[in-house]
């Protein structure tokens, strides 16, 4: 067994983040943007939660996207920082005849069957370039990856966190539905 040599840290030696560095081009392994869970415990929150309370605890975690689960941690779906905005917190009140500490997590999510996926196998052939593609095609601000012969969710890619990496914007335009156009048109 070897025996590793030991130093004190020097005062200019700092925590880093993966935004520091410009080591990710489009042209990069999709590998190096996944949040891959066999590694990395997923961010997850019960789909029970206050809504009010969820802002709070991605705050504190500083994570923009988590993962649902049931009371058997099972995924149920995926919510973000923007789905618990004000305005879409507010839309959801007046929506479901609410008050706003009886909002929960489970009402502002996207739910399992609206979120798509690409397969392990596939992902781990593509680039960045190709992430980036595939979530402006779909007009998905994020995809899960999944390993389809085991049948595990191995991980999660957003494109805010692309963005970051990239040090340069990843724009996705959001599909409009017939719920956003009435919501639209009732406004004016």
């Amino acid at each position: 067994m070897k025996n590793l040599n030991v130093f004190a840290l020097a005062a200019n030696d700092h925590l880093v983040q993966p935004e520091e560095f410009e080591d990710i081009q489009g042209s990069t392994s999709a590998l190096a943007i996944l949040t891959d869970f066999r590694s990395h415990k997923p961010h997850m929150v019960d789909s029970h939660l206050e809504a009010s309370e969820a802002i709070e605890v991605m705050h504190a975690e500083d994570v923009e996207i988590k993962l649902v689960v049931d009371d058997k941690k099972e995924f149920v779906g995926v919510i973000s920082l923007d789905d618990l905005a004000e305005h879409n917190m507010l839309l959801k009140q007046m929506a479901l005849h609410i008050k706003r500490d009886e909002l929960l997590v489970r009402d502002l999510m996207h739910s399992r069957s609206q979120i798509s996926a690409v397969d392990y196998e596939q992902f781990k052939r593509a680039t960045v370039a190709d992430v980036v593609s595939t979530l402006k095609k779909n007009h998905q601000e994020y995809l899960l990856v999944v390993d389809q012969d085991a049948h595990h969710i191995r991980g999660i890619v957003s494109s805010r966190d692309i963005s970051r990496r990239l040090h340069t914007p990843v724009k996705i335009e959001k599909e409009l539905t017939f719920a956003d156009i009435f919501s639209a048109v009732k406004v004016h």
